[in-house]
């Protein structure tokens, strides 16, 4: 744990944010730190899971109130088998990080001064050494990233720990990214400021403009926002790799007046294939609270094609869902039209039906004359159920009688723009979900707009 206060240190010096790193309770010579040993009632098999072990945690901490100094976990399982001499668990451990919680296992024979070893023991060192260090930024606010092209050619850096570090500390080239410094550096263990922290936070993109020019995908805008944000990070994450572990980030300061302005060198991707990305945009909120908007571009034949820049969308003031397959409690189609990219329209999973799946917009007691439309998945990174694959769009003026203007693909995430062919004059419009990204038969959505 005192080496990975150094390394964290370290990376964090290296980005400009001073000799900070996350606190422990040592002792006056900096060789032992403060552990709290709570002994399990059931047998090892009961705590395979985190829940059982938080459930312990949560009842210490009840009763020793004073020794709680932060909202961050990191929960340590001690182990009896000799892992680098080949000997397995009868039964799951946990292992990763979950909110502000992280699990990490310790084992006989587990030392740093093993990382770099050859053969097994080394291995094993690097695994659950680099992978303690690892699951330990989830349990202090990082999320996966991973290195650019230059980075991960460059012997200075070569693979972030929030991508594979597991698997390269000790023994090649391993680094905290700018990202994750500007995260850490708003976390609450690495603040010695007596000030509440991760407290509610509204955040929204009040303009934004995209495009590619000399190399580079340039993207600026404004925003407003509740707590003032000291750096924004635009993480590109693949389609085919949702949790973000070879995510490409690119960090930098917030402009005058709420303002971003970044330019990300294509020559940095690792993949440029035809590919889609979502392009998140990363708050790093002064109180250690993180927003996030996404939005959806590709690269097609090596080429980046960026087509989120703003739209001018018809004033919903008077909309109201006129239609719907079905509805979850909690996730009612209405959510759509309420300006919230945190809130989500859910088909019924406790009486599920199959695709097709439809909601049906009235664009008040007038028709309108529409371009386009514009819709928000469900706002998480991941490949969950229930985001649209392919859809198709209807118009009608009556709700009866229906044309087909639309039949296209959805990307896994963030805000997208589909233009019909031709301007479309209508009362009403009916996006029909196909399919999911996953194949079951479910669908969400976060925001529909028209254009």
């Amino acid at each position: 744990m005192i080496e990975g206060q150094n390394f964290y240190k370290q990376w964090m010096n290296f980005w400009g944010f001073g000799n900070k790193t996350f606190g422990l309770f040592k002792n006056s010579g900096n060789t032992r730190v403060k552990i709290h040993t709570i002994h399990g009632p059931e047998n090892s098999s009961a705590y395979s899971t985190d829940g059982p072990i938080k459930t312990l945690v949560d009842a210490y901490f009840q009763q020793n109130p004073q020794e709680k100094t932060s909202d961050h976990y990191l929960v340590i399982t001690a182990s009896n088998k000799k892992y680098d001499q080949g000997e397995k668990e009868d039964h799951p451990i946990p292992y990763y990080g979950i909110g502000r919680w992280c699990y990490a296992v310790d084992y006989p024979g587990l030392k740093y001064e093993n990382l770099g070893t050859p053969g097994p023991v080394g291995d094993k060192a690097t695994i659950y050494i680099g992978g303690l260090y690892h699951e330990l930024g989830h349990g202090i606010n990082l999320p996966h990233n991973g290195p650019s092209a230059s980075q991960i050619n460059n012997p200075q850096f070569g693979m972030t720990l929030m991508g594979s570090g597991n698997y390269t500390y000790g023994k090649s080239p391993t680094f905290l990214s700018f990202y994750d410094a500007a995260t850490l550096n708003n976390c609450q263990v690495f603040s010695t400021a007596v000030k509440s922290f991760y407290g509610p936070v509204t955040n929204t993109i009040k303009t934004i403009q995209a495009k590619v020019e000399n190399g580079e995908i340039v993207v600026s805008g404004t925003y407003a926002s509740t707590v003032a944000a000291d750096h924004i990070t635009f993480r590109n994450i693949l389609e085919s790799d949702p949790d973000g572990y070879q995510s490409i980030t690119f960090t930098t300061v917030t402009g005058p007046n709420n303002s971003f302005n970044v330019r990300m060198p294509i020559s940095d991707f690792n993949v440029k294939a035809n590919m889609a990305y979502t392009l998140q945009l990363f708050f790093h909120h002064q109180n250690g609270t993180s927003t996030t908007v996404n939005y959806a571009y590709q690269f097609v034949n090596g080429q980046p094609a960026v087509d989120f820049s703003d739209r001018n969308f018809l004033i919903r003031a008077d909309w109201a869902v006129a239609g719907v397959s079905s509805e979850q409690g909690g996730y009612p189609a209405v959510h759509v039209l309420d300006n919230n990219y945190n809130t989500y329209w859910h088909t019924s999973w406790s009486n599920p039906l199959p695709h097709p799946h439809f909601i049906t917009v009235k664009t008040g007691a007038n028709s309108v004359t529409a371009s386009g439309l514009s819709i928000a998945t469900r706002h998480d990174n991941s490949g969950s159920a229930g985001k649209i694959k392919d859809f198709k769009v209807e118009v009608s003026s009556n709700g009866s009688t229906w044309t087909e203007v639309y039949h296209g693909k959805m990307a896994l995430n963030g805000i997208q723009y589909f233009t019909f062919d031709t301007p479309q004059t209508f009362q009403y419009v009916k996006l029909i979900s196909l399919n999911d990204h996953e194949g079951k038969t479910f669908a969400t959505l976060a925001e529909l707009n028209l254009y």
